[in-house]
């Protein structure tokens, strides 16, 4: 026999630092936020560093723990099967944003905001229209077989 575990609600878990502070926000995949759920704060490896309990809201905020020299990983217990994890990269465990780090951040950003190119465009277009014709093709096939 095999089981299968079966998740209810996705769960959505952001967090960032800003201002010297992490912030976490947690919700279910409803815009639902997750109330009085367990958040744990971990270094790779599993060393738990901090814990803390979800606002009505589905937000936390903490100050940003001393001597940090990796990753952090949050963790967001919202119940059996509702588990959602968030990495914060060592890089921005800073208390303050230096100017070339935003511009780095700001960049990368663009380039996700950037909109695609208009050859781009046109080869989806005509992808579309070539499985369009070829759809139409097979149905007339069909069409002429069965007659």
């Amino acid at each position: 026999m095999s089981t299968t575990t079966v998740f209810a609600h996705k769960v959505i878990v952001f967090a960032w630092v800003e201002d010297g502070r992490i912030h976490v926000q947690g919700s279910f995949g409803s815009n639902r936020p997750i109330k009085n759920c367990v958040i744990q704060v971990k270094r790779p490896g599993g060393i738990l560093i901090h814990q803390a309990i979800t606002d009505i809201k589905g937000l936390c905020s903490f100050d940003l723990p001393d001597h940090l020299e990796s990753d952090l990983i949050v963790e967001l217990n919202a119940g059996p099967g509702h588990l959602g994890q968030w990495t914060i990269p060592k890089d921005e465990l800073i208390y303050e944003v230096s100017p070339e780090i935003l511009e780095k951040k700001m960049i990368e950003k663009q380039a996700l905001e950037k909109s695609p190119s208009p050859t781009r465009i046109a080869t989806g277009i005509a992808l579309i229209f070539g499985l369009a014709f070829v759809v139409a093709r097979v149905k007339k096939t069909k069409c002429l077989k069965t007659s």
